[in-house]
């Protein structure tokens, strides 16, 4: 009996010798092409007329403060689009209009609206960082990428068994997807966006939550809270109705 434990204790040792000295198989890499033709055959590209509405929340911090607010984003893929921000018991702090020509921001406790050409450059300088306008937050809140990112890349290397894109003379300078081409991140200029909770429902596909870096210390998170792509905007809904003695002030 001594020698019967005696040999499965000789034999276990050798099983876990070999195992330990056995070749490691090398991570799968699925070729860089490949996996980016991935990436886009299921990155949707919605029509100009194409309706929608988001409902969320939006937290802003530094290493100074944190202020959170909730967004209610509506509008047409291709213009226009509107956005109400609200915080504290629903009280609306800004209301934005954005379209081909220019983005605008009305303040009701000012009672003054700002205007920028720049939708992004607008929204920072008002005091809402974002490296996207309107128009490319709202797409890619949608999960459409055909606005922001572009089709093609210059170069690629891999990346933690990923595949790291860079692109040049464009705002965003590189992508990170995994082997099934699911997208990990953008990033530009001092800048990026991690995307997660990848969701489906009604046939729409989204990120329900988006961790962008901002130039300094400054952070945003933007949580998607409820997506619809079947309303039917009107010329008033998209509209941006002010007082006559609204003070007008444009960004420079």
């Amino acid at each position: 009996m001594i020698m019967d434990f005696r040999a499965l204790c000789i034999f276990c040792c050798v099983l876990l010798l070999a195992a330990a000295c056995a070749p490691k198989r090398p991570p799968v890499e699925r070729p860089p092409g490949v996996v980016w033709e991935d990436f886009w055959s299921r990155t949707p590209s919605y029509q100009e007329d194409q309706p929608f509405f988001i409902r969320g929340s939006v937290n802003y911090s530094t290493s100074r403060e944190q202020r959170r607010v909730q967004a209610v984003i509506w509008g047409f893929a291709g213009y226009p689009v509107r956005m109400d921000l609200s915080a504290g018991f629903g009280q609306t702090v800004s209301m934005w209009l954005e379209d081909k020509f220019r983005w605008e921001a009305y303040n009701p406790g000012e009672n003054t609206r700002y205007v920028h050409h720049d939708g992004s450059r607008g929204a920072t300088l008002l005091g809402f960082p974002t490296p996207m306008d309107l128009r490319q937050t709202s797409l890619v809140l949608l999960g459409d990428f055909q606005h922001l990112i572009p089709g093609r890349y210059n170069r690629v290397e891999s990346r933690d068994n990923m595949w790291k894109y860079y692109f040049d003379n464009s705002n965003v300078t590189s992508v990170l997807l995994d082997q099934q081409g699911n997208l990990q991140w953008v990033a530009g200029d001092g800048w990026q966006v991690e995307f997660k909770g990848y969701e489906q429902e009604n046939g729409l596909f989204y990120f329900s939550r988006l961790d962008m870096q901002l130039s300094g210390d400054r952070e945003a998170v933007i949580r998607i809270q409820a997506v619809d792509m079947e309303r039917d905007w009107d010329e008033k809904q998209m509209s941006l109705e002010l007082p006559d003695d609204t003070r007008t002030i444009f960004l420079h």
